[in-house]
């Protein structure tokens, strides 16, 4: 039994040419198939009401979630999607439209709008760049996402939201950074979903209100429509690494604070870090969303502490490393791997990592001082030259290196409850140290680069055009996905429960707390009786 066996529907369609007109140009799924997102809640693993899973909704959420880093809307457009507005920072890019009919007009307009958006992704002007990246000094804005309409049977239409991830500006990274929380979420994180939310009436929908007989149509009044279960609308969002957090993030608000009920929406995220310290969320497998994890890639276990919604790890295996992440020629550069590699496995969550890191700087300032942190800060983020003028502002490099263990000690205690302890601290070094003085900071940083960047990926873009591990997880891997949800136990910090199957035909049972420090270990026969009644007794 596996995810799909939950959701049993029609045999899966075999996908069409690449290039057909209308389908994804990475899994040739119909772009216009809209079933799959639509369906009536079914009961899932860990006995919840949720949308129902299928291959059919995991190809297409691929699609969008990929779209809004290329913005090549072409196949949508084709496929029926229009209204689509593009949001990128404080900037709104509305009106591309499907163009009927061969309309030329509206088919400059959409060329010369997605051109504009583009060059926003892009942001190569230095002084637009120096304003920027001041302006996230106090609040991250960075928001970038993609909104669009399809019109339903009966009356009904589908609204499609698309976040994008941490984009190629090195001011995009700062809001993944401020660990900080802020009503009980990521504070990076939720202050995207603030800006993204503070455009809701300045989204617009024309060619929907039109057809619907309205004045006008915005995003805030389709979301106070979804509070009912008679509304024309319905939403499907999906997003990349920072694009799932907000994608999180949004959906909390919509479902506490925008009263938008839950069989109303559905969600896919395709390497979402955490975004909720769990303080203020009921039951974080509740929200109507699927995360697709690679466990290969560090990233998902990093932000805060829970996701929201339910988790589907992929387990990782050499076949699909051969095929997509990339080779590693260099013979030092796989022994600095080999080296890294348990630095690497000892980041296991948000709070492990934030001590890894400090550990890290604190180590790495000891031993290669202001040069070191220096090269670390220019090779890391590859800053051009006005990136490093803007870093050299606060003076040296060793400052921004105190400011930042500054920022993952406040994050620490805001995630955990409790400061960084100095033995800890200094036995991490002590681990680090034979690491940092055997390796230049250039080979430390390419190593720790190749662990994190292939698994992490969505898809390749530019002229390798090939998979990415997310995309080959869709289109391969879905049969073995693994679902798991977070739950608080007494005391420490949450934790995951795996589900479990106890035999080929028994619909699957959650990891009962009395045995989750044996997950992975096979249970006897005689004993699957009594663990499947304290199984239902926890519920």
């Amino acid at each position: 039994m596996n995810i799909l066996s939950w959701f049993p529907f029609a045999k899966r369609e075999a996908p069409a040419p690449l290039g057909t007109p209308g389908t994804g140009p990475m899994t040739g799924c119909s772009l216009s198939r809209l079933d799959a997102l639509t369906r009536p809640f079914a009961q899932g693993p860990f006995y919840r009401l949720r949308p129902p899973f299928s291959y059919e909704a995991a190809a297409m959420s691929l699609e969008l979630a990929e779209m809004t880093y290329s913005l090549d809307m072409e196949p949508w457009t084709q496929a029926g999607w229009g209204d689509a507005s593009i949001l990128i920072d404080d900037s709104l890019h509305s009106g591309v439209a499907h163009p009927e009919n061969g309309e030329r007009l509206k088919s400059f307009v959409n060329n010369f709008r997605l051109l504009r958006a583009k060059a926003d992704l892009k942001e190569w002007n230095p002084l637009s760049q120096m304003k920027s990246a001041l302006r996230q000094r106090e609040k991250s804005d960075t928001v970038k996402a993609v909104c669009m309409m399809h019109p339903m049977e009966g009356g009904r239409y589908l609204l499609a939201i698309g976040f994008m991830g941490t984009g190629s500006r090195f001011y995009d990274w700062f809001s993944n950074f401020r660990f900080t929380t802020e009503e009980g979420f990521h504070r990076g994180f939720y202050q995207l979903c603030q800006s993204f939310e503070e455009n809701a009436e300045s989204i617009q929908f024309p060619e929907t209100a039109q057809a619907l007989g309205l004045e006008k149509l915005t995003l805030g009044q389709v979301l106070l429509e979804m509070r009912s279960l008679s509304s024309r609308f319905r939403l499907w969002m999906a997003g990349h690494s920072q694009g799932g957090a907000v994608m999180q993030v949004f959906a909390h608000r919509l479902m506490n604070d925008w009263g938008v009920l839950a069989q109303n929406m559905v969600g896919y995220g395709f390497a979402s870090p955490t975004v909720a310290t769990g303080k203020l969320v009921y039951d974080p497998a509740s929200y109507p969303l699927y995360h697709i994890l690679n466990t290969d890639d560090v990233v998902p276990a990093l932000g805060a502490l829970v996701h929201l919604g339910l988790c589907l790890d992929y387990p990782s295996n050499d076949a699909m490393r051969a095929l997509v992440y990339d080779p590693i020629e260099d013979e030092e550069d796989r022994a600095a791997m080999r080296l890294l590699r348990p630095f690497r496995d000892g980041m296991r969550d948000t709070p492990s990592a934030m001590l890894h890191m400090t550990a890290l700087l604190e180590c790495l300032a000891e031993e290669k001082g202001e040069d070191g942190l220096r090269e670390l800060m220019n090779r890391w983020w590859a800053f051009a030259a006005v990136d490093r003028v803007l870093m050299q502002a606060g003076g040296r490099a060793m400052d921004l290196f105190e400011r930042v263990r500054g920022m993952l000690q406040q994050g620490y205690a805001a995630m955990t409850g409790q400061l960084m302890k100095d033995a800890e601290l200094s036995a991490l070094r002590e681990e680090i140290r034979p690491w940092v003085q055997t390796l230049s900071t250039r080979r430390l940083v390419s190593a720790l680069t190749l662990y994190a960047l292939p698994p992490h990926r969505l898809a390749f873009r530019g002229e390798k055009n090939a998979d990415g591990a997310y995309a080959y997880i869709v289109k391969n891997g879905l049969k073995e996905l693994r679902p798991f949800i977070w739950v608080k136990p007494e005391r420490g910090l949450p934790v995951r429960e795996y589900a479990r199957w106890t035999d080929a035909e028994s619909w699957p049972e959650p990891i009962p707390a009395c045995c989750r420090a044996r997950r992975g270990v096979r249970i006897k026969p005689e004993r699957r009786g009594k663990l499947r009644l304290a199984a239902r007794q926890t519920r």
